[in-house]
């Protein structure tokens, strides 16, 4: 019984020790390693609460990419998997663009032995899309990586997804001096945008209203 008290005072001991350490400097390797002792005690709940303040506290910053997974992959091993695939899709749409390329791949080999084929689609399809916004973010006028990012929302089916993707393209209107190449592809956008709301989503009021602006 002695013994047994005395591993419990050392266990809360350094339990504060780690409340500090993370006080004074909470990095993400840091509350990793805080998060790593509590699942070595066998206090889940208590890692999984350390995970959720890290998130909380540094889930905006630029170089929170392993805390995600780490989180994530700490969720898988308690075989929780919807959660661990919540984390994952959360952080994907947290992390700045061109900062999360372990993230996919961590995300593509969990859905591969726990998700079906669907999942893995989504997945697919979601790093394809954060590929075109990191482009499109370095060159909004790159009207090419614009036509890409449209058949890539077209294939997959949801119409104000496309829609959305049609009228931030169009918002990136050539400069007034440029070659005449820029203005034509731009205009081909507000061509196909019309032809996409006359046959796909077959609606002529929207058809209407994109002749005419393009016009």
């Amino acid at each position: 019984m002695r013994a047994l008290i005395s591993l419990c005072l050392q266990t809360q001991l350094a339990r504060q020790l780690y409340e500090r350490y993370i006080a004074c400097h909470p990095t993400v390797t840091a509350w990793i390693k805080y998060a790593k002792f509590e699942v070595k005690n066998g206090e889940r709940a208590r890692a999984r609460t350390v995970y959720e303040r890290a998130v909380e506290l540094l889930g905006q910053e630029s170089d929170v990419e392993e805390l995600y997974i780490m989180f994530a992959k700490f969720e898988e091993h308690c075989s929780e998997y919807e959660r661990a695939r919540c984390i994952y899709k959360f952080s994907l749409d947290t992390i700045p663009k061109g900062l999360a390329e372990d993230l996919y791949r961590t995300f593509v080999a969990f859905e591969k032995q726990h998700g079906d084929k669907g999942g893995i689609e989504d997945v697919i399809v979601s790093k394809r899309r954060f590929q075109y916004e990191d482009e499109i973010r370095k060159n909004p006028r790159n009207y090419d990586i614009w036509f890409d990012y449209i058949r890539l929302e077209e294939s997959y089916g949801d119409k104000e997804k496309v829609r959305e993707v049609y009228e931030r393209s169009i918002a990136n209107i050539p400069p007034q001096v440029t070659e005449k190449r820029f203005w034509q592809r731009y205009i081909c956008l507000w061509i196909n945008y019309a032809l996409y709301e006359e046959l796909e989503a077959e609606d002529i009021d929207r058809t209407r209203y994109d002749v005419a602006k393009c016009a």
